[in-house]
């Protein structure tokens, strides 16, 4: 069993390892887009597994952050992660609201990339639609 101390220390650890991932995410997305693009399947495969890994760890971190706040007596929610930055010393607040704020940021950051390339692969499959029932003769444009 882990003691409030620890807790709190696993979960600003758990914290900056969502950041690191966070730009990890950010950067497999910006390769899944040139990927995309590139019509390149094979990499595309890889990136895609690997997306898959980083979003099953920014989950579960997630999970195991909610537990702990919620074990800590705060909500588990971003009001009951303020909590928590605030009744921390005043020494580290400082740098820990830094820390969820660029968090957050890249998490933003990531779903608009991510809503990018679902855009571009809901345009191919859309090119490829067209394409395919253009063989047809009453779909014919002149």
């Amino acid at each position: 069993m882990m003691t409030a101390g620890q807790r709190m220390t696993a979960l600003l650890q758990d914290m900056v390892q969502d950041r690191q991932r966070y730009i990890t995410l950010k950067n497999l997305l910006e390769e899944q887009r040139t990927l995309l693009l590139e019509r390149n399947s094979e990499q595309l495969s890889r990136v895609n597994l690997e997306l898959m890994e980083i979003y099953q760890q920014l989950t579960d971190c997630a999970a195991t952050r909610q537990q702990s706040l919620q074990t800590l007596g705060f909500s588990a929610d971003k009001a009951g992660l303020q909590q928590f930055i605030e009744r921390l010393p005043q020494q580290h607040q400082g740098k820990i609201s830094a820390l969820w704020e660029d968090l957050q940021r890249n998490a933003e950051l990531c779903q608009q990339l991510n809503e990018r390339n679902g855009m571009v692969l809901h345009m191919q499959r859309q090119i490829m639609e067209n394409v395919s029932q253009a063989s047809e003769p009453a779909d014919w444009i002149y």
